[in-house]
């Protein structure tokens, strides 16, 4: 009777543990779909004013800003908690957790981030010296092809 009572709440805890390891698994994969959606969107904005020459630079700029804030922020979720986590309890993991975090990768990204950051920099700060906001097309044809890389990158 007592060897089925334990075997009873092992179960049991078992059945918490895994709803949530599902719950975990299914806020990392909605985060994700965040950033993909937010990244769409800036190369929505970009795509556009590289086609008609003109372009709220302060508004992308602002985005831009809020996605670079959001991807740090999950960034370090996920570096010092969740794949941890993940590696503890699916030790069988870790090598594909490992890939993931493989700085090469990482520094690829970042180096795109930075490069789409210099970039709308730049515009700004031309905008604020008052100078005409007529973009030059291969600048912003560098910001779209950088967050098209960004977008492929988190696909």
């Amino acid at each position: 009777r007592m060897v089925m009572e334990m075997i009873g709440q092992l179960e049991m805890g078992l059945q918490v543990h895994k709803e949530q390891q599902e719950q975990l698994v299914s806020y990392w994969l909605a985060q994700h779909a965040r950033m993909r959606s937010e990244l769409n969107s800036l190369l929505s904005m970009a795509s556009d004013a590289a086609n008609v020459e003109s372009i709220g630079v302060v508004a992308l700029q602002g985005r831009f800003n809020q996605y670079m804030a959001f991807l740090e922020e999950h960034e370090q979720v996920e570096d010092t908690m969740l794949f941890p986590l993940v590696k503890t309890l699916f030790p069988q993991s870790a090598q594909a957790v490992d890939s993931v975090l493989d700085p090469q990768r990482h520094k690829g990204v970042d180096a795109l981030n930075a490069r789409v950051g210099r970039l709308l920099q730049q515009l700004h700060d031309r905008h604020r010296a008052g100078e005409e906001m007529v973009l030059d097309t291969k600048e912003m044809g560098q910001v779209v092809e950088a967050l098209e890389r960004l977008n492929d990158y988190m696909a």
